[in-house]
C-alpha cells in the first residue's frame, strides 16, 4: 500500500499569500497595519523555538508585532495584568498564547482572561461555545483546528464514509489539562461528520490497541514520540498527529554554527509507510495548516474591529 505523507505545502503558501496581500490592500485603506500580540515562555519545551519563528513569520507577513515574552516564574496574578494591558491596547487586534505554559499556571484559566475578540484560535470558552451552537451566537472566528483539517482534507480528496470511526488518543495529562481537553474535543466535534463514530481514548487504557486497530482516522495526541505501534494501524487508516516534540538539537546542515530542533509527533512516519493510507505527520501536516488559519483569523479580528 502507498502511503500518502501529506506537506501541503501548496495550501499553506496559498493561506499566507492570500494574508499578505490584503494586510497589504487594508493598510492603504486605513492607513494602519493589524497588530498581533504573541505571549510565549522561553523555558518551556520549543519555546525558544518557537517564539522568534512565530514573531518573524507574523512580521513577514506586514503584521504590528507585540513580543510578549514573559519570565517562566511569573505570578497568574501578574500575567493577568498583562493580558489586561493587551486587552485595552486598540493596536492589537489579535493575543496569541502559545502553549504549553510553564507547569505552574493553569492554561484555561489563562486563555479565559483573554478578550474573546481577540482570542483568535478557537481556544477562549466562549469562543468554542460560538463553535458548537453557533445558532446561539455569532462564530467572530473559525477554530482553527478543524478549519484547517477540513481544508487539507479537500485539497487532498480526503472525504470521510458514513459509519468510519474516528479515535483520538490522549495523554492522561492531556485529559486533567483542561485547555487541551476542551479544544481536542470541541475540534473534533466540529471535524466529525454527524453519521461517523468518535471516540477518545487515554493512552494508559488496556485497550487501547484495539481501539487504534478500530480506527479509520486515528488523532494522536502525546508527548511520547513515536508511540504508536505499526500492528495498531488498521490498513489504509488516516493517523492526524498533533502534538509536536522536542526529541534532540543539533547543527544545522546549511549552517553547522546554528542548532536546529529534531521534531517528532506520536507516530513514526517510516513505521507508518505501507500500512497508512494517509498520514498528516509532525513535524508539518495538519499544524502548519492550523498556524496559517491563526494568521487569517487574526486578520479577520482587524477587519471586525474596523468594521
Amino acid at each position: 500500500m502507498e502511503t500518502n505523507v501529506v506537506k501541503d505545502s501548496s495550501l499553506k503558501d496559498q493561506i499566507l499569500r492570500e494574508v499578505k496581500e490584503e494586510i497589504v490592500k487594508l493598510e492603504e485603506v486605513f492607513n494602519v497595519k493589524p497588530g498581533i500580540a504573541f505571549i510565549g515562555f522561553m523555558g518551556v519545551p520549543l519555546g525558544k523555538y518557537n517564539i522568534p519563528f512565530h514573531l518573524k513569520l507574523a512580521s513577514d507577513l506586514g503584521f504590528n508585532v507585540y513580543n510578549e515574552t514573559q519570565a517562566d516564574d511569573i505570578s497568574e496574578e501578574e500575567l493577568f495584568t498583562k493580558i489586561d494591558e493587551l486587552n485595552r491596547n486598540d493596536d492589537i487586534h489579535a493575543i496569541v498564547l502559545l502553549q504549553p505554559l510553564p507547569s505552574h499556571l493553569v492554561p484555561v484559566r489563562i486563555v479565559n482572561r483573554i478578550d474573546p475578540k481577540k482570542e483568535v484560535e478557537g481556544f477562549h470558552p466562549q469562543n468554542m461555545m460560538k463553535s458548537l451552537m453557533p445558532d446561539i451566537a455569532t462564530d467572530a472566528y473559525p477554530m482553527c483546528l478543524p478549519t484547517a483539517l477540513g481544508e487539507l482534507f479537500k485539497s487532498n480528496g480526503i472525504k470521510p464514509r458514513k459509519d468510519d470511526e474516528w479515535v483520538l488518543l490522549l495523554d492522561n495529562e492531556f485529559f486533567s489539562n483542561q485547555l487541551v481537553n476542551m479544544v481536542t474535543r470541541t475540534a473534533f466535534i466540529k471535524a466529525v461528520p454527524h453519521d461517523c463514530i468518535l471516540t477518545v481514548v487515554n493512552r494508559e487504557s488496556s485497550k487501547l490497541p484495539e481501539h487504534c486497530r478500530r480506527a479509520d482516522y486515528l488523532v494522536v495526541v502525546t508527548k511520547e514520540p513515536g508511540y504508536v505501534k505499526a500492528e495498531w494501524l488498521k490498513p489504509g487508516v488516516c493517523i492526524i498527529d498533533i502534538y509536536s516534540n522536542l526529541v534532540r538539537e543539533i547543527p544545522s546542515k546549511k549552517n553547522p554554527g546554528k542548532i536546529v530542533p529534531v521534531i517528532r509527533g506520536g507516530v513514526e512516519v517510516e513505521m507508518a509507510l505501507g500500512r497508512a493510507g494517509v498520514i498528516f505527520p509532525i513535524p508539518g501536516g495538519l499544524m502548519t495548516i492550523v498556524l496559517c488559519t491563526l494568521f487569517r483569523n487574526s486578520l479577520l479580528a482587524f477587519k471586525n474591529r474596523n468594521q
